[in-house]
């Protein structure tokens, strides 16, 4: 059985003209339990609101307008958050009227966003330990969850877990074409992936030939700009880290 992913609104211009094309609502008090006590120990006054609301950006239309409004990436120290918080807040504030709410990601506590995704239906685990659909395959991510004062309708969330599209993936091409042979155990060794990513001229610094040999939702793949933009954020991180 597949679910539906939670789409944004169709009539929101603030979010889908700048990319966010997923968003799910759920209710505070009806969390799974284990999800409401991460929540509580993180913030407790982030279950006092009634409904949590998580935001995604799939395929590559977030990031061509980004690339429009932000024409200098370096004039703001984190580009890709700011515009989504803008528009985060832009259908919150203007096309709804929501005067009260938090962001709790992005922000400085580790919020449980996959679970999250999960409980939507809209992330299953892949080899390469990032999420996968079948609508968007990995071009999606999460940019932003927000506890507020709305009384949105709640998504309908999966009344039984979907197979990934993993599953049914017989050949498995992410897997061999992992340049770092990070993959030799069927699921990402991630000391390994990182170490040849950090290797000076290794092929993989700037890109992933593993995620972009996925065979899932390929017309989704997010522009050769944004994938290298993204993958030198996190390479900053390794050879910093390695220091």
């Amino acid at each position: 059985m597949r679910a539906s992913l939670p789409l944004a609104p169709p009539d929101s211009a603030a979010l889908t003209q700048r990319g966010l094309l997923l968003r799910g609502v759920l209710s505070t008090a009806a969390l799974p339990a284990p999800l409401r006590e991460a929540l509580r120990s993180l913030d407790p006054t982030w279950l006092d609101y009634p409904q949590l609301i998580v935001f995604g950006h799939a395929g590559p239309l977030l990031w061509r307008a980004l690339r429009v409004a932000v024409p200098d990436l370096a004039a703001t120290s984190d580009p890709v958050d700011a515009f989504s918080l803008d528009a985060v807040r832009a259908h919150l504030e203007g096309e709804l009227g929501v005067t009260r709410w938090t962001a709790l990601y992005p922000g400085s506590q580790p919020v449980p966003l996959q679970e999250l995704g999960a409980l939507l239906g809209w992330h299953h685990p892949s080899p390469l330990r990032v999420g996968i659909n079948a609508t968007f395959g990995t071009w999606f991510a999460y940019r932003a969850a927000v506890v507020a004062d709305s009384r949105l309708p709640l998504t309908e969330l999966p009344t039984e877990p979907a197979a990934s599209p993993c599953a049914s993936c017989v050949e498995k091409p992410c897997l061999g074409a992992c340049l770092g042979g990070a993959l030799t155990t069927g699921t990402l060794a991630l000391d390994r992936c990182v170490s040849f990513r950090a290797l000076a001229d290794s092929p993989c610094a700037r890109r992933c030939p593993a995620r972009e040999a996925c065979p899932v939702a390929p017309a989704q793949r997010y522009d050769d700009e944004q994938i290298r933009y993204h993958y030198d954020v996190s390479l900053r991180m390794i050879r910093g880290g390695a220091r």
